[in-house]
């Protein structure tokens, strides 16, 4: 069994959560009026994609350090490796799920209807107009399935019950790959090339709809969540590793006390310049930044933190790493909470009018279809997922996790069986 290097990236694990932040407030913070009123706040909260691309890097440069760093063998016992992942991957996934179904079922206000909607590029003037439906039996079972199996990423029509976990189904496939790629990619001494070759790998195919100016919904479905396609960013924080590992001298120069602050500035220069595309040019220019683009500066931003020397012995850094441990809860609580809070919120603003005016109790639905969230009470949502996700993971997850681990993976006689936050 691989055990965890001692080298710990605390700066990673407030990546970690702090990706996992903005992808909350694109999903939740920028659908309010009084931000939308603001267009360069609100562009630079669209950028959700960025999020969820930069923490398929780390996802990438993380596994490779436990399980390929200094002192590791250079294969990797598969078994192990699939219960570990899937111990920790799957018990979220389920948890949030029967979480988030029930909400589906009543958030149309008809009682067992699940409406879906095909997703297409919103950046597109000429996108093709679609019209949420409810899902027959055969489409509900159907769903309902790929989410069970963890492969509702491989759907590009739409997404259902819980929007954002197709990226914990994206995860499941990179996982997969991750024992059979990885070593190979680990021995390269030519890393830096073969950056370059999957930078451009993953470009092509945003290339393709660039130019050809494809707005299909399958097409979209395929370049926004596709496993395969999106591999290339898993494979690329691989290879990152190997940088990190193999050239010393060119990371001294990018992180360096100079070199730090021009990186900075380009990731900054990257995320303004995509901000500005989506206000004021939008079009197929979505997939080339969703697709490639910017990579590289995500590949930047995930070095510079591997980089920084934080002592992982002060209270901060216990902080950070059961945040980012928290991470994957938060992306797939977020969704299903902001319904909850949504609710219960209109609600008390049409109980609080029911107490005020002469409205009768009965009307308390009909009022709280009526009624507008508000930007005030928004700290304290954000702050409930933060803490409601990183009680689900030390309260729930973590104990499943154990104990699927103890259950499946058996230690030899005579030894004791411990099992880190990493591996």
């Amino acid at each position: 069994m691989a055990t965890p290097s001692r080298e710990t990236f605390v700066a990673l694990d407030w990546l970690r959560f702090a990706l996992a932040i903005y992808l909350v407030m694109f999903h939740t913070l920028k659908n309010y009026p009084e931000v939308q009123a603001l267009p360069m706040v609100h562009s630079l909260l669209s950028l959700g994609f960025f999020s969820t691309s930069t923490f398929f890097v780390l996802s990438g440069f993380l596994l490779t350090h436990v399980y390929l760093g200094p002192g590791r063998r250079a294969e990797i016992n598969k078994k192990s490796f699939f219960i570990k992942r899937l111990s920790s991957l799957y018990p979220i996934h389920i948890l949030a799920l029967l979480l988030a179904i029930p909400l589906a079922l009543t958030a149309s206000g008809s009682m067992g209807t699940v409406m879906v909607d095909h997703n297409v590029n919103g950046w597109h003037m000429n996108a093709p107009e679609t019209q949420a439906y409810a899902l027959d039996t055969t489409g509900w079972l159907v769903n309902l399935g790929l989410n069970l199996s963890l492969l509702q990423a491989w759907n590009p029509l739409y997404t259902v019950f819980n929007q954002p976990a197709w990226s914990l189904s994206a995860l499941l496939f990179f996982y997969i790959t991750f024992p059979y790629l990885a070593p190979r990619l680990r021995a390269t001494y030519r890393p830096a090339l073969l950056l370059t070759v999957l930078c451009l790998l993953y470009l092509t195919p945003s290339l393709y709809m660039f130019f050809s100016d494809t707005v299909t919904p399958i097409a979209h479905g395929m370049m926004h969540r596709n496993p395969l396609l999106r591999l290339p960013e898993f494979l690329a924080g691989i290879v990152l590793y190997r940088v990190y590992d193999l050239k010393p001298a060119w990371l001294a120069a990018l992180t360096g006390h100079t070199g730090k602050w021009w990186s900075i500035g380009f990731i900054l220069l990257c995320l303004w310049a995509t901000a500005m595309l989506y206000q004021f040019v939008g079009g197929q220019w979505y997939y080339l930044v969703h697709n490639g683009l910017l990579l590289p500066a995500q590949l930047l931003l995930v070095m510079l933190c591997a980089r920084s020397r934080l002592d992982p012995r002060t209270w901060s850094a216990g902080v950070a790493a059961r945040l980012g441990i928290a991470s994957l809860s938060i992306f797939a609580l977020h969704i299903p909470l902001s319904m909850m809070a949504s609710k219960i919120e209109k609600a008390s603003y049409a109980l609080f009018d029911i107490i005020t005016t002469d409205a009768t109790l009965g009307m308390l639905p009909h009022l709280a279809t009526q009624e507008e969230r508000s930007l005030w009470v928004y700290p304290i949502y954000l702050a409930v997922v933060i803490v409601a996700s990183a009680l689900f993971q030390t309260r729930l997850v973590n104990r499943m996790r154990d104990r699927l681990r103890a259950r499946f993976l058996k230690p030899k006689r005579g030894t004791r069986t411990t099992y880190s936050s990493q591996a």
